[in-house]
């Protein structure tokens, strides 16, 4: 199984909605599959991480309405004292937690932006290739991965066929293995922005990604929900599976500055 798509297989186990024969082949699959248990295991631990940082947090608020009530009485220096300890013990619990949750978030097991583009992103696919004119030139330097010279091929052949598509569409390829994001996306917008035509799925999929990596997530997800909304999309269910990490990437950054957000006062 493509490890793309261990997520849903994991939720499935994990909410139980795999039947018995499907439980028994995903614990055995478990015992010899590497990279299904290190994905198991991270979806565990983010989980486990953000109940406890609620814990926390309830905790925290239960200290200060401690602290309220205690600056009313008049042992204040021997209320100051003892809840001066208290909060360093548990500042020393959040800090311990904190590290804890870094490690969990950025192991190499974590779903960082580049590491999903990474997961995500096909080099090279090739599609509706036609080989008439400067084209083929243009394919061969891109055949060898000189992505360079191919763009610059490209660019030539854009400046009498603007509308290209296919020109556009290996222009933005060639881009994104260079990591010039932005003229990569630019090339995608543009076959979108001329309607349905044979390039349009996979130019939607790859202005996705290019948003990814290029550290645009909100514009990122707002292209993989419409590609996730569309069941008949080529890449409707790797944006659903691309989603689902980044969500969760998400909440373990909002448990990191929960526990930053405590850590603060001291």
């Amino acid at each position: 199984m493509n490890r793309m798509k261990y997520t849903e297989w994991i939720d499935s186990y994990v909410e139980g909605d795999l039947d018995e024969a499907g439980r028994q082949l995903f614990e055995r699959e478990l015992l010899t599959n590497n990279e299904l248990a290190l994905e198991f295991r991270l979806d565990q631990e983010i989980n486990k991480a953000l109940v406890d940082t609620e814990l926390m947090d309830f905790r925290a608020k239960c200290i200060v309405a401690q602290n309220e009530y205690n600056l009313k009485t008049k042992n204040v220096a021997k209320v100051v004292q003892f809840t001066r300890k208290y909060w360093y013990a548990v500042a020393s619990l959040v800090l311990i937690a904190a590290v804890t949750g870094s490690l969990v978030l950025f192991n190499p097991g974590g779903y960082s932006s580049e590491k999903l583009f990474k997961m995500y992103y096909k080099s090279g696919e090739t599609v509706g290739i036609s080989r008439s004119g400067n084209m083929v030139e243009a394919l061969l330097f891109f055949s060898k991965k000189d992505y360079k010279a191919a763009d610059e091929q490209f660019d030539q052949i854009l400046k009498n066929e603007p509308n290209n598509f296919a020109v556009q569409y290996y222009s933005g390829i060639s881009n994104l293995e260079l990591k010039n994001y932005e003229k990569a996306s630019l090339m995608f917008e543009s076959i979108l922005a001329k309607g349905n035509n044979l390039y349009t799925e996979y130019a939607q999929w790859y202005l996705g990604l290019s948003y990814l990596v290029s550290g645009n997530n909100e514009l990122a997800k707002g292209i993989f929900s419409q590609i996730a909304s569309n069941p008949d999309h080529y890449y409707s269910k790797d944006a659903k599976s691309i989603l689902e990490k980044i969500n969760k990437g998400e909440k373990g950054k909002k448990f990191l500055n929960n526990l930053f957000f405590l850590i603060l006062p001291f």
